[in-house]
């Protein structure tokens, strides 16, 4: 079992300064390990622990009864699901699938905590607060998109997103497909944008990646 030590965990969480907090959250968690494609939870499967990003990314989805994905989020170092705090605050199951989008580790912070600690440290409860506040913002953003953009803007806003979660990176790595699964539309409809974009100066495209030139 390996665990990380209380400085690690201040520098990636640097909300967290309370001493003691850090010293229980580097006893009562233990670092996971995931490679890129793994599932760190699934839909349906009970909530056995809350992930503190340590390194690498997490893609955050919903899939509908006939498997088709709908992308929620993603979630970088420093940052948790919101949906695992809920699940564990309600004890349900989860509604959510989490996949490691590149080699990752997590801190897993063990479910039952989650409730004792918001009262027990108020840096705890700020920083649960802040996760819901984030995604919330995030909703609302995501239902700006879709009520009042045309579906290139969505598409220039999925690719600033992407490259945000890459660490400024410009290369995005998915085929016409999976973009379309990820904007809820057809590979015609995304494979026409990005050919126009592309003879617009703001990608270039190769084969499953597009590089973002103009953002």
């Amino acid at each position: 079992m390996i665990q990380a030590d209380p400085q690690t965990i201040s520098s990636i969480f640097p909300l967290f300064t309370d001493q003691r907090l850090l010293n229980v959250l580097a006893d009562r968690g233990t670092i996971r390990t995931y490679a890129a494609g793994d599932y760190v939870m699934d839909r349906g499967m009970p909530v056995e622990f809350i992930p503190l990003l340590l390194t690498g990314s997490l893609r955050i989805m919903r899939r509908d009864d006939e498997d088709k994905e709908l992308l929620l989020y993603y979630l970088r170092a420093g940052e948790t699901c919101a949906s695992s705090l809920t699940c564990c605050m309600g004890k349900t199951n989860s509604e959510v699938e989490a996949l490691a989008e590149e080699d990752t580790e997590v801190l897993a912070i063990p479910s039952n905590l989650v409730d004792e600690w918001m009262e027990e440290f108020p840096e705890w409860k700020a920083f649960v607060m802040r996760i819901y506040h984030d995604r919330f913002q995030e909703l609302l953003e995501t239902i700006d998109a879709i009520a009042f953009q045309q579906l290139d803007e969505r598409l220039m806003r999925y690719f600033n997103e992407r490259i945000d979660n890459q660490g400024g990176d410009n290369v995005i790595k998915a085929s016409h497909q999976e973009i379309a699964n990820d904007l809820h539309s057809s590979r015609e409809v995304i494979s026409r944008l990005l050919k126009q974009m592309e003879k617009n100066g703001m990608v270039t495209l190769g084969r499953n990646r597009v590089e973002v030139l103009e953002s």
